[in-house]
């Protein structure tokens, strides 16, 4: 019998180390290292530790080292690459480069492969103790001794079913043991006739759903699940774990691939609401409805409870999505982490990404978003992500789809498991999905789910995916579907009966047939199936009416002490400790009261109203431009503090958080987008490190922040904050593409013509969004208060100036923030020096920074002729109240002045709105010139000189071109 100790099993032996170790021992025990020492001892002495003489011959001890040398390499082998010995493609395609599950040929795990020897395959090997043994393998708890045969057997057994499991790349020996034995338990694990009945009703259910929809509805695209069916019976099964872990919020995110099965099956959304929607049956009320333009019924979402017998309720939400794919993962887990800081346990509220093969593989917010996994700001601590594997994406095959092994292999970067399982094994599917829930209950970390089955029809039913993949789907023609495989399989096993079978057959096909029958009736509204409505919304009336964003003073002295005075035990850097005393300065003197102080007045006033805040952005603490400092760092310590927090009352800390966001920009706006869904009394805020770098989330902006509400009928309250200005640093740090924005809005240019009144009612809760550029503090201030300060919530676009920030020039005075003042859409020109309305020559309008250098021209010019208009709300833009100023200058011609080139900027979007403004005031007789032209920079392929002497060359000429 050869004895192993555990202490040597994590080392490579050769013949001649072992020999020679063992000469040492024999000549002085202490010379060599304890494990060997022990080893040795237990050899030669069975285990009683004394040293003593023998006539073992070194070199036979070194091979029965040896022995135990391949027996762990067999271990380690199966540990490391078992995962590929797995049934895992229903299919069994040519395990080749271009069909194959995995690139490149299976592991040789033959005994013969590990170099065993007939004879030594049955010799008893002794492993230690029973924590020992544990710590090699679970199974091996069972008994002292095992042969190398019942080892490999063992293993094998594991190893090979319709699952494999990779996790040897983890760092937590506890999480790798937990999973261990999940796999040793699967191997012996066996379902109950009750489970597999009721699989066997989940999977019908499936079944007949997607042959009714395929029947009825032959021309139309609906991206079924046929090939990958069990991907439903998974999710239910989750949800009835997640029922007994006590979870209360399910958020799903999912492309279009089984989107209506698991409508209708997973979240029991009615069957005549999902015909309705193939017949394009839509309510009156929804089609009357602002901006409802709708979208495809593979991209809708939405919510319901479901109640469980022991009367626990899970609210499931369905989140809505695009055709982009993996573009609404950041959104679960950002609208995930809300419902968490609401209901202050994480472990209640679960988010689930399911995935495609091709598009896990290939698009980069997969990354960005799985990088959130453990960050503090944005930890959901354990998503589930399922990838719902075809084996090919569109047309394309894995050879060409990705460089990695599996589909799934990004998901190493972060320390998580990933499970491979066949798609046409229900049962194990079932209780794989299972075991994520528990796995990410117990260690608050994500786990991957890799589902391979096959795609039975094409990319959609109308394509013949016969053109690029003729073997394949030679093979998939043949392939029985899954619920067809499993009902023999239970009625040969009498599990089910033919009886009980064909009628609950029957029963499913009535209630499809009664489902689309009621769609034709008059009475179907399907406006009586929409998500659940938005959490209340809070009004505060204090300090006066809603509109009203005023500040009383005495409140804003209070917040100022509370505030700027830093705490003496406190380390602060003297540069910080300077920002905190002369913002506590401009306060108590009621003047020079910049950017930085406005927005934590406004912060601190919200906080004071009972809201929350979230700030969120690359290097968002400090600022880019060291303006904001809304934590502060101990020079001495390591300790963080946060002066804002100190104007909330006792226990409330938690309602303002500033998190600096990772280096991304497309998952880290998607997922504030997604938290600003869950609660419109938190102003969520995401900060660019510079505007010009929001393009990495157009995706985000162009079809969830700007469309959403229009699409889905999602609303958000979202602020973006994107640094702006031409300063002379360069086309990446100029502009944040104010005109990409704007061409986004949705008002009418042409609304001028139909307005019955002076001022258009609730013009914003008409449109989609918000785009702001503040050229001073108090508006500042007033816009982001008044963000939470309605009954509705707009996403809000901030451009804001970066050269402004501490500009001497642009300051505010107290009384801009007191009660009854209010954010200015536009602000008209109360220069005492300039003369009247009626002797202007020329009306300059404007936005941003700009301003500042026209009215430095005009005092160096003396023009007192020419009047300044700043236009701080660019859209929706003020018809109302720009028509009731513009029309006070009868007489002046009108300019618009941008410092953006002449294809950037605000112009392209601004111009047709000022024109017919002053066309109509013309046509009235109001004004005398009715056409408004531009000056400034002319148009470029770049957004910015990369040269500040040629910048200031470009704006002189800008300015005196102006005032020619």
């Amino acid at each position: 019998m050869i004895r192993a100790s555990n202490k040597v099993i994590r080392y490579s032996f050769s013949a001649t180390y072992v020999s020679g170790l063992f000469e040492h021992w024999q000549k002085n025990p202490q010379a060599v290292p304890e494990g060997w020492r022990q080893y040795f001892s237990e050899q030669i002495n069975g285990g009683a530790g004394v040293q003593g003489t023998t006539s073992l011959n070194p070199l036979d001890h070194a091979k029965q080292i040896q022995l135990l040398y391949r027996t762990y390499y067999m271990f380690r082998m199966f540990f490391v690459c078992g995962h590929q010995l797995a049934d895992l493609d229903p299919l069994n395609l040519p395990h080749t480069k271009e069909y194959g599950r995995v690139k490149g040929s299976r592991p040789e795990m033959t005994l013969d492969s590990f170099g065993f020897k007939k004879e030594e395959l049955d010799i008893p090997i002794y492993f230690g103790n029973k924590d020992q043994r544990s710590f090699i393998y679970p199974f091996m708890e069972a008994k002292e001794e095992w042969t190398i045969r019942e080892i490999y057997d063992r293993l094998s057994q594991i190893y090979t079913k319709k699952y494999g499991v990779e996790y040897i790349h983890m760092v937590s020996t506890e999480q790798k043991h937990w999973i261990e034995q999940e796999m040793d338990r699967i191997a012996q694990w066996k379902p109950s006739k009750e489970t597999q009945t009721a699989t066997w009703q989940r999977l019908a259910r499936v079944d007949l759903f997607n042959e009714f929809l395929k029947n009825r509805f032959t021309t139309s695209k609906r991206f079924g699940i046929e090939g990958t069916d069990t991907l439903i019976v998974g999710l239910e099964a989750l949800v009835d774990q997640c029922a007994q872990n006590k979870v209360e919020h399910i958020i799903v995110g999912m492309a279009h691939r089984g989107r209506l099965s698991t409508l209708a099956n997973v979240f029991k959304k009615p069957l005549e609401i999902i015909f309705a929607e193939f017949q394009n049956k839509y309510s009156k009320e929804i089609e009357e409805s602002w901006g409802n333009i709708g979208d495809v019924k593979y991209h809708l979402g939405v919510t319901r409870d479901q109640q469980f017998p022991d009367g626990h309720h899970i609210r499931m939400t369905m989140l809505p999505n695009p055709s982009h794919l993996e573009a609404v993962n950041p959104v679960v887990q950002g609208k995930t982490r809300a419902l968490q800081d609401i209901c202050g346990n994480k472990q209640h509220c679960l988010g689930i990404i399911i995935h495609g093969d091709a598009a896990m593989a290939g698009q980069g917010v997969v990354y960005e978003s799985l990088q959130l996994e453990n960050l503090n700001g944005y930890s959901n601590e354990g998503v589930i992500h399922v990838v719902v594997n075809n084996q090919i994406g569109f047309t394309t095959t894995p050879i060409d789809s990705r460089s990695g092994l599996y589909c799934t292999d990004v998901a190493k970067a972060i320390d998580v498991p990933i499970i491979h399982v066949n798609a046409d094994d229900p049962d194990l599917v079932e209780e794989i999905f299972k075991i994520a829930v528990r796995f990410r209950q117990q260690f608050k970390k994500d786990i991957v789910i890799d589902l391979i089955g096959y795609r039975r029809y094409g990319h959609n039913e109308q394509d013949q995916p016969a053109f690029t993949q003729p073997q394949m789907y030679e093979i998939i023609n043949k392939q029985k579907p899954v619920f067809q495989i499993y009902d023999q399989q239970l009625r040969k096993n009498g599990v089910i009966t033919d009886d009980f079978a064909n009628n609950e057959i029957k029963k499913l096909n009535n209630s499809l047939e009664t489902a689309y029958k009621n769609i034709q009736k008059e009475t179907f509204d399907k406006v009586h199936w929409v998500p659940k409505p938005w959490e209340k919304i809070q009004q505060v009336t204090k300090w006066g009416k809603v509109k009203d964003t005023g500040v009383a003073l005495k409140d804003l002295l209070e917040l100022n002490e509370k505030v700027n005075n830093l705490p003496a035990e406190l380390t602060v850097h003297p540069q910080v400790k300077r920002i905190y005393e002369q913002r506590k300065q401009s306060i108590e003197q009621g003047k020079g009261i910049d950017f930085g102080t406005a927005e934590a007045l406004a912060f601190g006033t919200l906080l004071h109203e009972g809201f929350s805040i979230r700030l969120s952005g690359q290097d968002c603490e400090r600022g880019t431009f060291s303006q904001r400092h809304a934590v502060i760092n101990d020079q001495k310590k390591d300790i963080k503090y946060y002066p804002l927090r100190n104007y909330i009352p006792a226990g409330g800390n938690n309602r303002f958080e500033v998190y600096n966001s990772p280096l991304s920009e497309y998952g880290v706006l998607g997922f504030e987008y997604g938290y600003s869904q869950s609660n419109p009394n938190v102003l969520t805020i995401w900060e660019g490190q510079f505007g010009d770098f929001a393009n990495g989330a157009q995706i985000m902006i162009d079809n969830f922040i700007t469309s959403g509400e229009s699409k889905w009928n999602v609303p958000s309250g979202l602020v973006m904050m994107l640094p702006h200005g031409l300063d002379g640093q360069g086309p990446e740090h100029s502009s944040g593409r104010m005109e990409r924005y704007l061409q986004l809005m949705d008002d009418d240019p042409n609304i001028v013509f139909q307005m019955k009144e002076q001022r258009i009612k609730r013009q914003i809760l008409d449109s989609n969004f918000q785009v702001c550029v503040c050229s001073n503090p108090s508006n500042y201030f007033h816009s982001l208060r008044r963000q939470l300060r309605r009954d509705f919530r707009k996403p809000l676009i901030l451009f804001n100036s970066k050269r402004l920030l501490k500009f001497s020039k642009a300051t505010s005075e107290i009384s801009h923030f007191l009660e009854g003042t209010r954010f200015h859409r536009l602000i008209p020109d109360s220069h005492e020096e300039i003369k009247a309305p009626k002797e202007i020559q020329k009306v300059i309008i404007c936005y941003g920074q700009v301003y500042y250098d026209i009215l430095q021209k005009r005092q160096e010019t003396k023009r007192n002729d020419v009047a300044i208009l700043r236009v701080e709300q660019l859209a929706p833009f003020p018809y109302d109240h720009f028509r009731v100023v513009a029309q006070q200058y009868e007489n002046a011609e009108f300019v618009f002045c941008q410092e953006e080139h002449q294809n950037s900027g605000g112009w392209q979007y601004l111009e047709p709105r000022i024109q017919n403004v002053l066309s109509l005031l013309n046509q009235q007789g109001k004004i005398k010139h009715q056409y408004l032209t531009f000056c400034g920079r002319r148009p470029s392929a770049s957004t910015a000189s990369g040269s500040s002497t040629v910048h200031k060359q470009e704006l002189e000429k800008l300015l005196s071109i102006l005032f020619q």
